[in-house]
């Protein structure tokens, strides 16, 4: 049983690791978001989200590619000024609507 164990001679071994070499790895390019908001692109989202049915901070992270955080965080502020009503909240989600 078992048996002795078979050797590789080291010159089988070199031939061996030349043919495993990897392919170069591709570079992924990710998108990049800002964590500080430039004054136009806020201009543009104070202008913006009134206009829209309904807001999520999803939304405007795609949009105006912002961090989600930051996202939030707009959004919570324009609902204490006055500009838009949270409508339902769950534990992962705020939808706010205009305040007309």
């Amino acid at each position: 049983m078992g048996g002795a164990k078979k050797t590789v001679p080291k010159h089988a071994k070199g031939a061996y690791d030349d043919k495993k070499k990897e392919a170069p790895k591709k570079e992924i390019q990710k998108a990049t978001t800002t964590a500080i908001v430039d004054p136009k692109i806020l201009e543009q989202i104070w202008k913006d989200v009134p206009k829209m049915k309904y807001v999520t901070p999803y939304q405007i992270y795609s949009k105006y590619n912002l961090k989600y955080s930051i996202s939030k965080d707009l959004l919570k502020d324009m609902a204490s000024q006055g500009s838009l009503k949270l409508l339902m909240k769950s534990r992962r989600v705020e939808i706010y609507v205009p305040a007309a």
